[in-house]
């Protein structure tokens, strides 16, 4: 996702308007945001494109041709969100030929009514992949303004138009909405209290945990890694993972020697891997100490770390560690992973066949290679197909 500076906006503005001035029938309000809110009128006179649909959270469909036929200005259909009954709703793009991003926007057209306006809306925009996994996900407040907006690198689905364009060339448009915190006299004041002061106490638990491994007081396990010895408290490993728990219900040698010799694991993986054990947290890992984490949590059976560990790591899939991750994927049944990894080498084919690593994994893993040379024969076909079709 672009960083999006004043600079660039003040440009994406400057482009807005004149697309519009060149368009007399409608005009943008002089309000200081870049996705400006139209009124009922103006908004029925900007083109209406896409599909827009409702559950939970809104998605719509947006060709992704309408951005590269230079400037581009389109709107969903009008909907209601519950919370604010008397206003009305509608998504909003915008891109030119001179940005290499493209904007949305939600905008809200009130109704004038002051308690609607004051309730802060959390709005998170992301992109849809083909798996329906969200990707570069950005959170605004909506909140007494009545547009918010955020900006998207036109290459995260050129570049990777496998994992994100669908039939046709679309491409879906994640939008969330949920109101942080409704006010009513039925309400007492004391709820968000307590509940603030409930995660306090959380987090206090999970300071005084992490004090009580990283001063090491009262330990009465270590765990050795490589030339790495780790001081913990076998009664919380046993409880945060069933493979401790086994290990210490029977008389092991583990157990007997208040020693556990780990060969197949990092010192820095098992670092987080007891932060996460103690805190129920995970700090910014690079890609592939998060790699390793990975594997740590598969192989002490935690399921929701090993989850999360998942979805950081298919949005950080490159061709250059793809094979990488699709053997780990392979070895830990992770079949997301797994799928990331495979889109990865379908779409830099000719990068990664050439690398040494190719040749090794072919001779290591000839099944999975036979499926992925497969699947890039079809997709040539395809291709051919299609080219012949619209020569024809």
């Amino acid at each position: 996702m672009t960083t999006f500076d004043y600079g660039a906006a003040m440009q994406q503005r400057t482009a807005v308007n004149s697309f519009l001035n060149n368009n007399k029938e409608r005009t943008f309000l002089d309000v200081p945001y870049i996705m400006e809110t139209l009124s009922v009128a103006e908004a029925e006179n900007v083109a209406k494109s896409g599909k827009l649909t409702k559950k939970d959270i809104l998605r719509w469909s947006v060709d992704t041709a309408r951005f590269r036929a230079g400037d581009c200005l389109i709107r969903s259909d009008f909907f209601k969100f519950g919370p604010c009954p008397e206003a009305k709703f509608y998504l909003m793009a915008h891109s030119n030929a001179v940005n290499t991003f493209f904007t949305v926007g939600l905008c809200r057209i009130s109704s004038g009514d002051e308690t609607e306006s004051s309730l802060s809306i959390k709005v998170a925009f992301s992109l849809l992949d083909t798996r329906d996994r969200c990707h570069h996900t950005c959170e605004r407040i909506l909140k007494e303004a009545d547009a918010v907006h955020a900006s998207f690198d036109r290459n995260c689905y050129t570049n990777h138009h496998l994992t994100f364009l669908r039939d046709g060339g679309k491409i879906i448009i994640h939008c969330s909405m949920d109101v942080e915190e409704v006010l009513s006299e039925d309400t007492p004041e004391v709820v968000p209290k307590r509940q603030n002061r409930m995660e306090n106490l959380s987090q206090d638990l999970a300071d005084d945990l992490s004090a009580l491994l990283h001063q090491e007081l009262h330990t009465d396990m270590t765990l050795c890694v490589g030339e790495h010895k780790f001081q913990a408290h076998r009664a919380i490993l046993a409880a945060r993972s069933p493979v401790f728990a086994k290990m210490f219900e029977h008389d092991t040698l583990e157990k007997m020697n208040g020693c556990i010799i780990v060969q197949d694991l990092t010192g820095e993986a098992m670092t987080q891997l007891l932060h996460f054990l103690y805190t129920g947290e995970t700090e910014e890992l690079k890609t592939q100490e998060l790699l390793a984490l990975f594997v740590a949590a598969d192989k002490y059976d935690l399921p929701k770390l090993k989850k999360n560990c998942s979805i950081s790591l298919c949005s950080r899939v490159t061709s250059d560690i793809a094979l990488n991750v699709l053997v780990v994927a392979n070895l830990h049944s992770d079949e997301d992973l797994r799928e990331a990894a495979i889109q990865t080498v379908l779409e830099n084919a000719i990068d990664v066949m050439k690398s040494e690593e190719w040749l090794a994994f072919l001779r290591e893993y000839p099944e999975v290679a036979n499926s992925i040379i497969l699947s890039l024969a079809m997709k040539a076909v395809k291709a051919k197909e299609t080219k012949k079709k619209s020569n024809s």
